[in-house]
């Protein structure tokens, strides 16, 4: 019985999924990081006047738990 896993492809141990998640994470960072100007955001039932690079954080935040949530019963069995 071998121990060691194989990896297809990717570089220095990542997978190609891997890095592509990396990569996006970054450019959402940047992007909020570049977006610092005040703004008014609407929801639902309320008006708040908030930085954009808040708003834009708490939606990356909704994305990602929301992507969790829809990838965890893919790989389920």
């Amino acid at each position: 019985m071998n121990a060691t896993r194989e990896t297809k492809g990717g570089l220095g141990g990542f997978s190609y999924r891997s890095i592509g998640g990396i990569a996006v994470a970054i450019l959402v960072l940047l992007f909020i990081a570049l977006n610092r100007d005040d703004t008014e955001v609407s929801f639902v039932l309320f008006d708040a006047q908030t930085s954009l690079w808040l708003a834009l954080s708490v939606a990356a935040a909704g994305g990602f738990v929301a992507g969790l949530l829809i990838g965890r019963q893919r790989y389920r069995r």
